[in-house]
């Protein structure tokens, strides 16, 4: 697959609407193999991209550390960047998505677009629009979570149905794909920057359509759109606060 041409990737500050295409492959260099990680688990066959970040590219494998930050609630992403949508994630991450696609690079996933909702014309009613769903697209991959205590669970076995309403599934989304999150052009400056470095979706539930991670599945990121469905398994979460490394590894094709 041909390698896009590189883009700047300044962290924003706020979100913006508009994007334009996927990341390139020069988010790499935003990486700095000379940074030590803090996490003990580091092997020989590690390389670390920043001091939260290490690749394993032989095994196709990126460990993120990671914090626990919530306890009870629904959720719309698995996790984020600390400091954006913590009262409705799992787990934060204390740096940049931007780093985390470019160590997925490094470590030979490929990236092509998020999932999203399209407005369409209706098929059963004249004249009306009805939302379609979107699948993301990239390297398909399974997502551990390593606790304090040296045990590992999927990520989604941290996430149950809510006892309300009538759920379509028992089995929270557990299947995801590198889509990559986008690329916005600030009209004033010229500068593009890497959508999920400010909206803080790096690893999502709902389809909010700038994950860098995305669930396979597309869930509507509206209340009127779907009633939300899912929430924290209180029973399951290490306490708020606790660091645990969650392990990213492709799925066979």
């Amino acid at each position: 697959m041909a390698t896009p041409a590189p883009h700047s990737i300044d962290a924003p500050h706020t979100r913006s609407p508009s994007v334009s295409t996927a990341p390139s492959a020069a988010i790499v260099a935003q990486t700095n193999a000379s940074d030590a990680p803090t996490s003990a688990s580091l092997a020989d066959s590690f390389v670390a991209c920043s001091p939260l970040i290490r690749v394993d590219a032989a095994k196709q494998l990126v460990e993120l550390d990671c914090m626990a930050v919530l306890e009870t609630g629904f959720l719309e992403q698995y996790i984020c960047l600390a400091g954006t949508r913590d009262h409705e994630a799992l787990f934060v991450f204390e740096g940049r998505a931007s780093e985390v696609h470019a160590a997925m690079l490094l470590a030979g996933f490929i990236s092509q677009a998020p999932g999203a909702w399209q407005e369409v014309a209706s098929e059963s009613e004249a004249g009306a629009m009805q939302l379609k769903a979107i699948a993301p697209r990239g390297s398909e991959l399974e997502i551990e979570v390593r606790l304090a205590d040296g045990t590992s669970h999927p990520l989604e076995w941290f996430v149950r149905a809510a006892p309300i309403g009538t759920p379509t599934s028992n089995t929270p989304p557990r299947r995801f794909i590198f889509g990559g999150s986008k690329f916005h052009r600030d009209r004033r400056t010229g500068v593009e920057r890497y959508v999920a470095d400010g909206s803080g979706s790096l690893v999502g539930l709902v389809t909010f359509g700038d994950e860098t991670i995305g669930a396979l599945e597309v869930i509507p990121d509206s209340a009127s759109a779907a009633q939300p469905m899912w929430e924290v398994w209180s029973e399951r979460m290490p306490p708020m606060g606790s660091r645990v490394q969650v392990r990213i590894t492709g799925l066979p094709k």
